[in-house]
């Protein structure tokens, strides 16, 4: 444990390192970008036109839009009506100027008071005819049918006492049957015996003003002229009565053709908001931007919940233990290329970092003999190239130094170094080979080497239970022969207890920047102590990961690996 750092961590840190780490992790956003991207794509731009206008129907608008037929029909029969009133006027008109009427007696009276009365009679027939018109309804027709001319006619009243059942039948739907097929039936016989009531108010007008036009002479006495005159009242009063219905109907028709465009206004606003398109370029925008907000959030909503390392800081801060160094890339030394040794070495081995050296001035105590050190993590390749470097500078420091490695399922040591990986660590515990025939050297510089135990080939790593025991009954012979001794092991034999037992249970945790998560590392942690492990800090690496062979190429390639000129360069032991 490290008291250097509180324990707690301030939030905008946690946020900003939480951020950093999401922002490392591209090829997760690009796959959930694409996903979001391609998905919003077929939505907005591939969808059938019919499937968006399913998905958002059209708001009609509320108010009903106006039917002008009928009021058209109404228009055209009232000036029909006008011009036949002004032709029959002008001839009437022409016939009383060019006849010579002789004396005549005054009419009687009574024939006056009959033809006034017949002439309102019309004059109130037209007005409930002009209402029927205008405003085609049950009540305009019911109130036609309830005047006085045509109250008494049996044909009426059998006609309205059927309009008033099919009322009180249309009543018992309410506001909600405008679209009932039985309601729109009983509409229909209303509108039928409406118009049944109308066409016999129009045989009772007109057989009032027959009998109008018969009462125009005096019934007393009259004296004939050559020619008779013609009287002009009837059809003044028809002509006054169509110039009505003509206004009325102008007035009505401008009123629904006003309406009319209102709503036709209001359902073009309405179709145009449903068929409402953005151009193709902003809906490809769109998406993208989707897509990218959508990977990183989920990216970042990843974090939150499983923190991954952010830097050394953050770590020590939150488990407790000590980092030791943080491995970083850096630029090959171009004095260093020209050394054959230096150009034969693996690509990862730079022994002269600084991430490495820090690494071993931390494990190599003052005045201590020996130095044995347990090195694992989540990626077996960093756990390798930091126990080979770290083996290659305890060599240079002159100490007799030993790697072996333990994972048969990767054989990172093998890669790492580019040497053979069997026989190993596997045939040893299958008796198949000696320690002494497993051993193979690897050059670490212009006359140094390091001895060699490969893992050998397994689909699985031995048992953690048989590693420990295999080191506990062999540790104490490599310590008399070796100073230094790095055993690269992946997480599963450090838990099963290889650390504890060993003399020396020094343990070295390895840990991706941006990748190997908090909780991870501290289950590790817990682990090595609880095995009997000394966890003597955390080495990070942030840089690319290591690209290694894989193990079927290691085992394709030539047996021994060592070329001549490595095999010049080797002195032997």
């Amino acid at each position: 444990m490290t008291g250097e750092y509180p324990r707690a961590i301030p939030r905008t840190a946690w946020l900003t390192a939480r951020a950093r780490n999401a922002v490392q992790r591209p090829v997760f956003i690009g796959a959930v970008g694409i996903g979001a991207f391609v998905a919003a794509l077929v939505a907005l731009v591939l969808a059938p036109q019919q499937v968006r206008r399913v998905a958002r129907p059209i708001a009609l608008p509320a108010n009903v839009r106006p039917d002008t037929t009928p009021l058209i029909a109404a228009l055209g029969h009232a000036r029909m009506r006008l011009g036949i009133a002004d032709s029959s006027l002008a001839h009437a008109r022409t016939r009383a100027f060019t006849t010579t009427p002789g004396p005549a007696d005054l009419p009687d009276p009574r024939i006056i008071a009959q033809r006034d009365s017949l002439s309102t009679a019309v004059s109130d027939i037209d007005a409930l005819l002009t209402r029927v018109e205008t405003a085609p309804n049950p009540a305009s027709y019911r109130a036609l049918a309830e005047s006085p001319q045509l109250a008494a006619n049996v044909r009426v009243k059998a006609l309205l006492d059927s309009l008033a059942e099919v009322e009180r039948a249309r009543d018992r739907f309410g506001a909600t049957g405008g679209t009932d097929p039985v309601f729109m039936a009983l509409t229909s016989r209303a509108t039928e015996i409406g118009r049944t009531i109308q066409s016999v108010a129009r045989a009772r007008r007109d057989d009032l003003r027959e009998q109008l036009g018969k009462l125009s002479a005096p019934a007393v006495r009259q004296l004939v002229a050559l020619e008779p005159a013609a009287d002009t009242l009837a059809w003044i009063v028809e002509r006054d009565s169509a110039q009505s219905l003509v206004t009325q109907a102008l007035s009505a028709l401008d009123d629904a053709r006003q309406k009319t465009a209102e709503y036709d206004r209001e359902l073009a606003r309405a179709r145009a908001d449903a068929r409402l398109d953005a151009p193709p370029v902003a809906l490809l925008a769109a998406a993208l931007v989707i897509g990218i907000a959508l990977g990183f959030g989920s990216a970042f909503v990843g974090e939150m919940r499983h923190p991954r390392v952010g830097d050394e800081h953050e770590l020590e801060r939150v488990t407790g233990a000590r980092v030791l160094a943080t491995v970083r890339p850096r630029q090959r030394v171009p004095e260093r290329s020209r050394r054959s040794a230096d150009r034969m070495a693996p690509p990862y081995f730079d022994p002269g970092a600084d991430g490495y050296q820090l690494t071993y001035l931390h494990v190599a105590r003052a005045g201590a003999s020996r130095l044995m050190l347990t090195i694992s993590g989540d990626e077996p390749g960093v756990s390798a190239v930091v126990g080979a470097n770290v083996a290659a500078i305890a060599a240079e420091e002159a100490r007799s130094t030993i790697i072996v490695d333990t994972d048969a399922r990767t054989a990172p040591v093998s890669a790492v170094l580019r040497s053979r990986a069997e026989p190993g660590v596997v045939d040893i515990l299958d008796q198949r080979a000696q320690w002494s025939e497993a051993t193979s050297q690897a050059t670490v510089g212009r006359d140094r080497s390091i001895d060699v135990i490969p893992s050998g080939f397994s689909r699985d790593i031995p048992a953690a239970a048989r590693v420990t025991d295999l080191f506990r009954r062999e540790a104490a012979r490599l310590a008399r022969h070796y100073e230094a001794i790095v055993i690269v092991a992946p997480l599963e034999h450090v838990a099963g207890g290889l650390p504890g037992a060993l003399p020396i249970p020094d343990t070295i945790l390895c840990a991706r920047v941006g990748y190997t998560r908090i909780a991870h590392v501290q289950a590790a942690l817990d682990a090595v102590r609880a095995a009997g492990g000394t966890a003597v800090g955390m080495v990070l690496w942030d840089a690319p990961l290591p690209v290694l062979p894989t193990p079927d190429r290691i085992a394709r390639a030539k047996r021994p690996l060592n070329t001549p000129v490595m095999q010049a360069l080797t002195p032997s032991r």
